[in-house]
C-alpha cells in the first residue's frame, strides 16, 4: 500500500495541500475548500499524475494521511477534546451495556417496564429497547 502524507495549511478561505509519498520526486500541490473534501482531491491529483482511474485498485489501496497545520496551542485543544470525545463514546458504549444488562435482570424478577425505567433513570419505551437489543 502507498502512503502519502497532505500537510494541509489554511490560505484565505482554502486548504493550501502538499502531497509527499511515493512516486513522487518533489511534493505536489493543491486545494480544498473543506477539510473533509482533502481526500477526495488528493487522490483525484494521484490518479491524475499516475494515470490510474481513481476507481482502480491501486488508487483505492493509497493510504493519505491529513495532517492540518493548526498551530501547538490549538493543535493540543483539538487532540484533547477528540480524546474526550473518544472517552464519552466509550462511556456511552459501557452505560447502554450495563443498562441492558440492569434491565433484563430486573425484567426477569417480574418488574414492569415503568419501575424498570424508573429505577435506570430512563423512559418506559427506552427500556423496551434495552430489552429487544
Amino acid at each position: 500500500m502507498n502512503e502519502f502524507q497532505v500537510t494541509a495549511q489554511r490560505s484565505g478561505g482554502w486548504w493550501a495541500l502538499e502531497i509527499e509519498g511515493p512516486g513522487l520526486r518533489r511534493p505536489a500541490h493543491t486545494q480544498a475548500r473543506r477539510l473533509d473534501q482533502v481526500e477526495e482531491t488528493v487522490r483525484d491529483l494521484l490518479a491524475v499524475r499516475f494515470d490510474v482511474d481513481v476507481d482502480d485498485q491501486p488508487a483505492t489501496a493509497w493510504r493519505i494521511t491529513v495532517l492540518p497545520v493548526l498551530g501547538e496551542e490549538l493543535a493540543a485543544e483539538v487532540a484533547r477534546t477528540r480524546e474526550i470525545r473518544r472517552e464519552a463514546d466509550r462511556l456511552r458504549d459501557d452505560a447502554v451495556s450495563r443498562s441492558r444488562e440492569a434491565a433484563r435482570r430486573l425484567h426477569e424478577q417480574g418488574l414492569p417496564h415503568r419501575d424498570i425505567g424508573a429505577l435506570l433513570g430512563v423512559s418506559h419505551q427506552a427500556v423496551g429497547k434495552l430489552l429487544s437489543g
